[in-house]
């Protein structure tokens, strides 16, 4: 095992050397057993992990995530009537805004009022996040054990009813979609895609049922946890709150709420969510890179079968490249007053390196601007008081551990 804090060595390694470092290390339960050897985020690098990302890749590259903003609008401002009538449950509307965002564009549905689905992917993603993790389950550190019979391995049916769980959500969404589209020749979502170019992309049903599955469950954990560091973020730096509605305040009335129109008028607000990214990563130690043959890297013998650890904490706190860097600063991004909505993903390393970084870091980027750019627009950030009315400031360390992180103040 080896881990990268100096972002230059995972660019040459997991980026301009990526045909060597793409891949995953095999996991017996979250892989052969959970997965059935389906989900994207775990494939080796070969032709299954290709066609996964080609069909990711024409719903989510930058041009198409500009299709999205009618979408992210109207969730966005969900999440302010949400925060305006129950204040209190804000971590609940966080995963709601990024669960119902990603549910539309997936499916072509709004999430039921009843939170049933979103009640079955917050499962999901519980286990899933901690399953997958180096060390996680013995079997994975040493795979013999996978020939044990199932009397003496009861982690094998604990990972298939898991299995069972997921597989019959994501199959379930899909084959409405596809009942719909019977009546519905132009519905629109990435479901209705993969339909579409099924027999192209030579993808099976459950194949498919999963690339969709995981783009619901990827893109929903990470965004509400980003959501959630910020509204942290700007309790602790209220200054930084407060200059960033100065700036709104210079276009926008009480009763004109911002949009993407005005990315490029909002220099602070752009850099306060780079920011963010940079601060409190919600994946702080990445997704493990897997070594497909022998390397020499700067003298050092890198074998196959190498995992490959970047971690996103120790680059984004790295001294020489950000000062004070526990500190929440977002003068330290406004050096570049050309930014575009595609660099909202830059000056970071947020969103992981090389063939396996996140594909859908376009979109999740736009969606937090616009959460982010309302939330400041519309509320007041404050810290929770006792009954004393002694003020109860969050603490940055009380969060959960695993593959994704979440303030849990």
């Amino acid at each position: 095992m080896i881990v990268l804090s100096n972002p230059s060595d995972a660019e040459e390694l997991l980026g301009r050397r990526s045909h060597n470092y793409s891949s995953r290390r095999p996991l017996v339960y979250a892989g052969k057993y959970l997965s059935k050897n389906l989900r994207l985020v775990l494939l080796p690098y070969g032709e299954a992990l290709k066609r996964q990302r080609a069909a990711f890749h024409q719903m989510v590259q930058p041009r198409a995530v500009g299709a999205y903003e009618d979408m992210q609008d109207t969730e966005s401002l969900r999440l302010l009537m949400n925060l305006v009538t129950a204040p209190t449950d804000w971590s609940h509307h966080c995963a709601r805004f990024s669960a119902s965002l990603v549910f539309k564009l997936s499916y072509g549905q709004q999430l039921g009022d009843d939170d049933k689905d979103l009640a079955a992917l917050e499962d999901i993603l519980a286990t899933l996040m901690k399953d997958f993790y180096p060390g996680a389950h013995l079997v994975d550190t040493f795979p013999i054990l996978d020939r044990l019979p199932d009397f003496l391995a009861p982690w094998r049916a604990g990972a298939k009813r898991k299995h069972l769980m997921e597989v019959g959500l994501y199959t379930r969404l899909t084959s409405e979609v596809r009942t719909r589209m019977e009546s519905d020749l132009g519905l629109e979502c990435f479901a209705a895609r993969l339909w579409d170019q099924q027999e192209k992309m030579n993808i099976t049903p459950e194949e498919l049922s999963y690339i969709a599955g995981s783009a619901f469950t990827a893109g929903t954990d990470t965004t509400a946890g980003t959501i959630e560091w910020f509204l942290m973020a700007m309790v602790l730096y209220p200054s930084t709150m407060l200059k960033a509605q100065e700036e709104i305040d210079l276009f926008f009335s009480s009763d004109t709420v911002p949009g993407y129109s005005a990315m490029n008028d909002l220099p602070y607000c752009f850099a306060l969510v780079k920011e963010v990214f940079r601060w409190a990563p919600v994946a702080p130690a990445g997704i493990p890179h897997y070594s497909d043959a022998d390397d020499v890297y700067n003298g050092f013998t890198i074998r196959k079968g190498t995992m490959i650890i970047p971690c996103i904490w120790n680059m984004h706190h790295n001294e020489s490249e950000f000062p004070n860097s526990y500190t929440f600063d977002p003068g330290r991004f406004l050096k570049s007053p050309n930014d575009s909505p595609d660099s909202l993903t830059e000056g970071h390393y947020g969103f992981g390196f090389g063939r396996r970084k996140c594909p859908g870091q376009y979109l999740a980027a736009k969606t937090i601007w616009i959460a982010i750019v309302r939330v400041l627009w519309a509320f007041n950030i404050e810290p929770c008081r006792d009954a004393s009315g002694n003020v109860m400031n969050p603490d940055p360390d009380d969060c959960t551990s695993g593959t994704a992180c979440q303030t849990i103040s």
